[in-house]
């Protein structure tokens, strides 16, 4: 089926609901919401003996597709639905970092001040660490999860805050100086929620809650530090075993900020909105949050607050994804187009990021062609004869060469795309028309190929 209409569908518990929204206008043409394509993607989950994957799409922070594909629970053969509460792992970093933009904004914290001054049993290192270097992940602090595995620990006893705390003060050298190279490091955000106690007396669970969940009405959100905590309609997470599957979550480390954000689909679906029509007392949302970080040099780097910005097929992203004990989650957010898809699966093997592009290319595929077009058309090589001629089909750019099955040209930055291990880059002329493409391989350097005619399609 497709749909472009403003429509909400959720399929749970073997009925569905055609929910047609009036709170915003009908999302534009450029948007297909084919839901048997859509579905087929996630269709080696969609079983009633499998763990698997909720879904949602949005059009400026509203819901206009949903499903869910295998189980929450599978002792009692729970599905997953739209409103299922998974732990979506790192993506929850983006609400930890919000918080700290948001206590400079009350004036409780200066985020280039030493971190010191607000954690004062941190090692004191030769350079000092600020707290706007742990969003942005340059502080150079090793990171917890990996010290915890080196020490034999892993993930697996029970251990409390002060364990934790105490690893970090044992820290007595960084990975590098502060502010001079960007290194992912979860220690960073393990330290905002102490950050965010030791300036409020709240903890960081209580502090979201107040400024971001409450405003938004994230009413099925939280910060899990209490691991004792029951959550309605939460979700397990699994691994591969050899008889099926075995449970793999297991919540022994209540300190959050890192990971530890419980949430539903149509929650998140609040907060994506916050994007367009903002409702936290963060002013300049979407600025704030997607401002990429800085090094000392005043280099920028692909991290904001909390979240990745890219590209996809040549279309601005923002997002996140996260791994964590069985639970696996993608977000990616196309700004340009307003259009945000989000996954968050309970299986320890699944890649959702794949996944939500490979949804991006059903929802975007108008968006897709009509960027590849530009470089559709035939292409020649003076020096040995050769004619390719290059087409756009189901929202690819694909390649004609002679007997030759036609390949598919991914796009990896600006005019770059590669087939295999073939790079293409295309160059365009004084009007900005693709007149040529540089071909380069393992034993070639740069073969040239001249535009010899513009295809219609």
């Amino acid at each position: 089926m497709q749909v472009r209409l403003l429509s909400l569908i959720v399929f749970c518990v073997g009925w569905a609901v055609l929910n047609v929204s009036e709170s915003m206008g009908v999302p534009p043409s450029y948007i297909t919401i084919d839901s048997t394509e859509i579905d087929n993607v996630f269709k080696d989950y969609d079983k009633e003996n499998s763990p698997g994957c909720a879904l949602g799409i949005m059009y400026e922070g509203e819901l206009i597709y949903t499903n869910g594909y295998g189980m929450a629970n599978l002792d009692y053969g729970i599905p997953i639905c739209s409103d299922t509460r998974f732990m979506i792992a790192s993506i929850s970093k983006q609400f930890a970092a919000a918080a700290l933009v948001l206590l400079e904004e009350q004036e409780k914290l200066d985020l280039d001040e030493d971190l010191r001054a607000y954690i004062p049993e941190l090692p004191e290192f030769e350079k000092p660490i600020t707290a706007r270097q742990l969003i942005h992940h340059t502080s150079g602090l090793r990171d917890l999860f990996n010290l915890l595995s080196i020490d034999g620990r892993g993930l697996n006893p029970r251990f409390d805050d002060q364990d934790v705390m105490e690893m970090v003060r044992n820290q007595r050298d960084l990975n590098f100086e502060p502010g001079t190279r960007h290194i992912y490091n979860n220690t960073g955000y393990f330290l905002m929620s102490v950050l965010v106690n030791n300036l409020t007396d709240m903890t960081l669970r209580e502090y979201t809650d107040k400024y971001f969940f409450q405003p938004s009405g994230m009413k099925h959100t939280h910060f899990h530090d209490d691991a004792g905590m029951v959550v309605p309609n939460r979700s397990m997470s699994y691994r591969p075993a050899s008889d099926g599957f075995s449970e793999f979550y297991r919540g022994n480390l209540e300190r959050v900020g890192a990971r530890g954000l419980f949430t539903t689909i149509e929650d998140f679906a609040r907060w994506d909105r916050n994007f367009y029509e903002n409702k936290t007392p963060l002013s300049d949302f979407e600025k704030r949050m997607t401002e990429p970080g800085k090094l000392n040099n005043n280099d920028s780097t692909d991290y904001a607050t909390g979240l990745r910005l890219g590209d996809y097929k040549a279309l601005k992203t923002v997002g996140h994804g996260g791994n964590y004990m069985g639970f696996r989650s993608n977000y990616i957010r196309f700004p340009e187009e307003r259009v945000s898809i989000v996954a968050f699966c309970n299986l320890s093997n699944i890649s959702p990021a794949p996944l939500t592009r490979q949804v991006a290319d059903i929802v975007l595929e108008e968006v897709f062609r009509d960027n590849l077009v530009p470089y559709a058309g035939t292409y020649k090589n003076e020096t040995y004869g050769t004619t390719w001629r290059l087409e756009v089909k189901d929202g690819d750019l694909r390649i004609d060469r002679r007997d030759e099955p036609k390949g598919r040209l991914v796009w990896r930055d600006e005019d770059e795309f590669s087939l295999n291990s073939w790079t293409f880059t295309f160059e365009a002329d004084n009007d900005g028309k693709y007149d040529r493409f540089y071909l380069e391989t393992d034993g070639i350097k740069k073969l040239t190929f001249k535009r010899i005619n513009q295809d219609d399609d």
